[in-house]
């Protein structure tokens, strides 16, 4: 039988689900119920020396039809006084003494703006510290972000680093070309471990009667986060790089909706995984359904735990000329289970090689001219297009 309970760093959670920085823990009450849910552990809403009040509205859901495809949201840091939290989490480790429970920290251009936050909390029984380098820079140009500057990120970590012998996690934004680059700096300046990662920035959109963008405020905005399912591809990505090329555990975060999702960033190289949009859309009790769907597939896959499977996809991560180019396959289809709807003939038509036409109702290849591209086995609805060899 497998279990959850999972290591991370020094702290032992009862299992790999994190509550990411945000609204669902933007304050005790919250997470001393998600954690009565059963969460493994929490990060705390981002905590600064000066509180910052919260835009009205500040979210905007993405969607396409009835699904949801993302968030945007132009909040920042929490609302709250340092005081108020040290009440909070006195609070949380009232009922929950030992759940792992992370502070979020962002601070500014000298080393007080950090280490007071620390020197404050620290006592309070926190586990870690996470920093928050999508803050702006104190360092670089204007709307350029800490963790977007090397040389301010470095000064930040060493800062951090100094002033506690807890753990220290760096929060990596995505908005990077090379986000190994600032992996390694941030661990050469003291980091302890990744989270990977924080929000895109994006525009959620814009109301064509006003053009204010989406969400704004009064008719004006600004730019904001983008999370939710839709990041999921870009922080996976950041994921498996950084661990593929750096030593330290990594926290992944980042468009999770379910448990195949996190079981993805786990293979990926992840040792724990945070969630914030799943939550707020479907509420703590998701827990329920990411432990049991979990370690079911644990139990399928004969691991032992969740450790088992973290970077057990980095050796099939390969750049291109990895790959075997002399493989070919070609589309297939499983006549009992097609319709003959026609979504692969017109997705074959006009984005690939015009290979696939409905024949007696039923969709039929050319195998002389399909190329194996794979986007018919996407399109369709009822899973009857696979790839197979090619017996030419």
């Amino acid at each position: 039988m497998s279990g959850l309970e999972t290591k991370f760093l020094n702290l032992t959670l009862p299992n790999p689900f994190i509550l990411a920085a945000g609204p669902p823990t933007a304050k005790g009450e919250l997470v001393i119920e998600a954690f009565k849910a059963g969460w493994g552990g929490a990060v705390l809403k981002t905590i600064s020396l000066e509180p910052t009040p919260l835009p009205k509205p500040r979210l905007h859901v993405i969607k396409s039809g009835r699904d949801k495809r993302g968030m945007l949201d132009i909040e920042l840091f929490s609302n709250l006084s340092v005081e108020r939290w040290e009440d909070e989490i006195d609070m949380i480790r009232a009922s929950f003494p030992d759940r792992p429970l992370i502070a979020s920290i962002a601070g500014g251009g000298s080393p007080p703006d950090w280490q007071e936050v620390i020197r404050r909390l620290e006592p309070h029984r926190v586990s870690a510290f996470e920093m928050n380098v999508s803050c702006p820079s104190f360092a670089g140009g204007k709307g350029e972000k800490l963790g977007q500057n090397p040389e301010a990120l470095e000064k930040a970590v060493s800062w951090v680093r100094e002033a506690t012998k807890l753990p220290v996690i760096v929060k990596l934004t995505p908005n990077v070309t090379n986000i190994n680059f600032f992996a390694k700096i941030a661990m050469d300046a003291g980091a302890d471990a990744f989270t990977i990662s924080n929000s895109l920035q994006g525009l959620g959109g814009i109301d064509l009667d006003t053009f204010s963008p989406l969400p704004s405020v009064d008719g004006i905005g600004i730019i904001g986060g983008y999370g939710g399912p839709g990041l999921k591809p870009v922080s996976l990505r950041c994921t498996a790089n950084v661990a593929k090329n750096l030593p330290l555990p990594i926290i992944g975060c980042g468009g999770i909706s379910n448990w195949r999702d996190a079981a993805e960033y786990l293979a990926a190289g992840a040792s724990a995984v945070a969630i914030c949009t799943a939550v707020m859309w479907n509420g703590i009790q998701i827990i329920d359904s990411l432990t049991k769907e979990l370690e079911n597939y644990l139990n399928r896959k004969g691991f032992a735990s969740p450790t088992d499977l973290t970077g057990r996809a980095l050796p099939n991560i390969v750049t291109f000329p990895d790959l075997d180019l002399s493989l070919n396959l070609v589309a297939s289809i499983v006549n009992e289970i097609c319709n003959g709807c026609g979504i692969c003939v017109k997705a074959c038509t006009s984005g690939a090689y015009q290979a696939i036409t409905i024949v007696e109702d039923l969709a039929w290849v050319d195998l002389l001219k399909c190329s194996g591209c794979g986007l018919c086995v996407g399109v369709c609805p009822l899973n009857a297009v696979r790839l197979v060899q090619s017996v030419n």
